[in-house]
């Protein structure tokens, strides 16, 4: 009786040790995708990242997680239990002995390894100090001494510097413009090349390059720059959040995040309410599923945009049921679908902010549709590419519309990429930024300081706004800046305005979320 209970404690004690050894490998597996996939991501996103829901995915991406996480664990895991019962099983019959003289004494050691337990205790020691050194140079890799550093400190900004849309005057004008703001998904001023203030050694981007040039895009630096991204907007929905509620993304991490709230940010008031409130008609497309993240229960609440998204090109006729390409569908379709929408929705005769996201462009590769040539070795490159012809046409197609004279166009990208493959060859202390423009503004040849500037893309809130010649109050909305006017932005007034944004606010929790 006694040796049945032995035998099963054995057994939950090796199934015990089995699993946590199953649960480091696939932490430090895991962490290692996140750096080779994503680069070094701030903590932040790996944390909401890990919390979303997994409806709207890209299927690649989670193919190539359980191939190198998952699977590599298993495997790894088997491997390990099938030489451990190996050694088991040899123990019982290993056997040394040991014979010879030592100061002319004879020695005859026999030795039975069955009965030497410090070896189990050797063997189980030397495991979990790998573990935890494994463990522990991830977690500094992955950022997470930082991250927790960061949220352990309280910080004023928000009582300090946050201007409340609903506390100042905004002003629109009689003759309201309409505005087209097209995300674009990982697009950044790096992919041109650095003879125009890009990155690299090609310019992947030269419409977007040109289109930036002749209108009014915010730079970083003399040449082609951009918006500085940062933990808070790092991401798709934290910089859809930033970029039209003027606050980075501080939401508490649990569950499946925003998807799984009630309310988001019921506290906020956002560029879509002030719009709606000004007697606009708010719309959001995107080629995925729009509740992915949260995106259609934040628009939805703040503006009351009309969502068009994967669901809805399947209702339209535009795709077939059960046609899923990456994301859902290509921005090929994307664009065709804009045109139809924007053309229906201009003869309403009511002013609109059409808001879209592209997709092709995502990391990790992007996705290679009919459109794109195979000029570059990368395929991402081509993707690139591809992605600046195709919205430099769907610009031009814009502009050639009876409504474009009253209509601001607004080019923003969401965040710097995340495919960590290919930077390789830029200059090692190149800053990186999101891709903006602003075309059909009127304030062309106003003198805009757009050069040398240091801006979030939490100043786009307030800049949209003055794009389409409203007057706002203080010129300041959110922790937002009009990058039109002449007021330097928190990032170059405040020297640790990105650490300060993110630490814990009794106010940001008090105001915007309960």
């Amino acid at each position: 009786m006694r040796k049945k209970k032995n035998r099963f404690y054995k057994g939950i004690f090796k199934f015990i040790i089995l699993m946590l050894l199953f649960l480091t490998l696939l932490l430090c597996h895991s962490a290692q995708w996140l750096l080779d996939t994503f680069g070094p991501i701030s903590f932040m996103a790996v944390l909401y990242q890990l919390n979303s829901p997994l409806k709207g995915t890209g299927q690649g991406i989670l193919q190539d997680y359980v191939l190198h996480c998952l699977v590599k664990s298993i495997v790894e895991i088997i491997l390990f239990g099938i030489v451990w019962q190996m050694i088991a099983s040899l123990r019982k019959r290993l056997i040394f002995r040991i014979e010879g003289r030592l100061f002319d004494k004879e020695i005859n050691w026999y030795f039975n390894i069955r009965r030497w337990n410090f070896v189990r205790v050797i063997t189980w020691m030397s495991i979990f100090l790998l573990s935890a050194v494994s463990l522990y140079r991830y977690t500094i890799l992955v950022g997470i001494p930082e991250y927790l550093e960061i949220v352990s400190t309280a910080s004023a900004i928000y009582e300090e510097e946050y201007i409340a849309p609903d506390s100042v005057q905004i002003t629109f004008q009689k003759q309201k413009k309409n505005l087209l703001f097209i995300y674009l998904e990982s697009m950044e001023a790096t992919y041109a090349s650095l003879e125009e203030g890009g990155g690299k050694p090609y310019n992947y981007i030269p419409n977007l390059a040109r289109l930036a040039q002749e209108n009014i895009s915010f730079s970083d630096k003399e040449q082609l720059g951009g918006l500085i991204s940062y933990d808070g907007s790092s991401w798709t929905m934290a910089a859809l959040m930033a970029s039209t509620a003027g606050i980075p993304y501080r939401l508490p991490i649990e569950g499946n995040t925003v998807g799984e709230y009630e309310r988001v940010l019921p506290g906020a008031v956002t560029l879509g309410e002030v719009l709606q409130d000004a007697g606009y008609h708010n719309y959001f497309m995107c080629g995925s599923d729009a509740e992915f993240g949260g995106r259609k229960q934040y628009f939805e609440q703040h503006g009351d945009y009309e969502i068009i998204d994967y669901y809805t090109a399947i209702d339209d006729g535009l795709i077939s049921e059960g046609y899923y390409e990456f994301w859902g569908f290509e921005d090929e379709k994307l664009f065709q679908y804009a045109k139809d929408k924007l053309t229906d929705i201009a003869d309403k005769g009511q002013p609109f902010n059409f808001t879209m996201l592209t997709v092709d462009t995502h990391h990790m590769e992007g996705y290679i549709c009919r459109l794109c040539d195979n000029v570059y070795p990368e395929q991402y490159a081509n993707v690139i590419a591809c992605a600046d012809r195709q919205t430099a046409d769907f610009i031009r197609w814009v502009q050639e519309q009876s409504w474009y004279k009253d209509t601001v166009i607004v080019l923003a990208g969401d965040h710097v990429s995340m495919n960590n493959t290919f930077w390789q060859d830029i200059p090692e202390n190149y800053q990186r930024c999101t891709y903006n423009c602003f075309v059909n503004t009127g304030k062309e040849k106003e003198a805009v300081k757009l050069k040398n500037r240091k801006a979030y893309s939490m100043d786009l809130f307030p800049t949209t706004l003055a794009a389409l010649d409203v007057q706002i109050e203080g010129e300041r909305l959110g922790l937002g800046t009009n990058l039109f006017s002449d007021q330097e932005t928190l990032a170059e007034k405040i020297d640790n305005f990105e650490q300060e944004s993110l630490r814990y606010s009794n106010y940001y929790y008090q105001h915007f979320i309960k």
